[in-house]
């Protein structure tokens, strides 16, 4: 019996996340702003979109024939003043005053990503932090506005319908069209704000991923403070600062139902076709997809850090120049190898 009240009481804090109570409160909680957000693939295959704003057809045509399930929209920051950059284009913000500004192309080549035929049925947008000794941004900012007690010149703090934080997330959802935002702090590590900034995305009927590599307490802090079903996935950083991260270890940490997709940094990172912040090629990626799921057998899905780093993969001719990092020759083909390494991975 009290292991019975127990359980009642974790699943109440959002802290269990079953199926069944994911699939209850998804109809219960986001209901209220729209169309449901699109539900995970039983096999998520996961491409990060870093260098596809604003794009051009052919990378959108290459995705949706690629494979990948989901595409995160890779990545954004939020400024002092309310405005949102993507990582692309630091002079032209994509948001203004609660507004879409942006290249109005891009939303063409975004909403083409599930246009059939297509393989892709979700698209996530990433909101990223700051890093080591750069200027506060995103999550500095939501840590000062979500509290509507608190007053910051030119932002309407709080997370109601005309707060700022509101405008920027609907714009996201309404005029981008994401499923989700996926959360990506590196430096604030704040989890009420960001069960807040959740809270917000459940109004809007939109999901929200996490994306650590660090800091399990803070992530399963997270958790504990959100509705079940708002949170659907955990995308784990297993490069650079996480290049020792196990998903079926952080999985036991955090003592979640949610599942956990590995992150791989492919070659061709950093404009290189060398190894490095342990980046991988397609079958490096292979090889610890069958490793982690020796003690994660129900991990079914990973992803790849991303399509900036695909594109010079080919614009650098590794697979010439550098023959041990693969033998793709085409962005088609690369994009086809890395989405195998993840599959097969998940098959034998």
């Amino acid at each position: 019996m009290k292991t019975l009240f127990l359980s009642l009481y974790l699943l109440a804090a959002g802290c269990l996340t079953p199926v069944f109570a994911a699939r209850l409160e998804r109809v219960n909680q986001l209901s209220a702003g729209g169309p449901l957000p699109a539900s995970l693939s039983d096999t998520n295959l996961t491409m990060f979109g870093r260098g596809m704003y604003p794009g051009d057809d052919t990378t959108y045509e290459h995705l949706r024939n690629s494979g990948f399930n989901t595409v995160i929209l890779s990545s954004f920051y939020i400024h002092a003043n309310g405005d949102v950059y993507s990582g692309d284009d630091h002079r032209n913000p994509v948001i203004h005053d609660g507004q879409y500004v942006g290249n109005k192309a891009w939303l063409k080549y975004v909403a083409s990503l599930k246009q059939q035929p297509s393989s892709v049925t979700r698209i996530e947008i990433l909101l990223e932090g700051r890093w080591y000794n750069q200027p506060p941004n995103t999550y500095d900012y939501i840590q000062d506005w979500y509290d509507s007690t608190r007053t910051v010149d030119g932002i309407v703090t709080g997370i109601g319908p005309n707060s700022t934080l509101y405008k920027i997330i609907r714009v996201m959802k309404e005029d981008i069209g994401v499923d989700a935002i996926c959360i990506d702090d590196e430096s604030v590590y704040n989890s009420e704000s960001i069960a807040k900034l959740g809270e917000l995305a459940g109004h809007l009927n939109l999901h929200m991923t996490l994306c650590p590599f660090r800091k399990t307490e803070y992530w399963k802090d997270i958790i504990c403070r959100s509705q079940p079903g708002l949170i659907d996935a955990i995308y784990l950083q297993c490069y650079d600062g996480g290049r020792f991260n196990v998903p079926g270890t952080w999985k036991n940490k955090l003592q979640t139902m949610l599942p956990v997709y590995p992150i791989f940094l492919c070659r061709g990172a950093f404009s290189t076709c060398n190894p490095v912040h342990n980046s991988k090629t397609p079958a490096d990626i292979k090889a610890e997809m069958i490793r982690f799921r020796k003690d994660y057998p129900e991990m079914n899905g990973g992803a790849i850090w991303q399509m900036a780093d695909v594109k010079n993969y080919i614009r650098n001719n590794c697979a010439v120049q550098y023959p041990e990092s693969g033998t793709s020759t085409t962005l088609s083909q690369y994009i086809l190898d890395l989405r195998n390494s993840l599959k097969d991975g998940l098959s034998e």
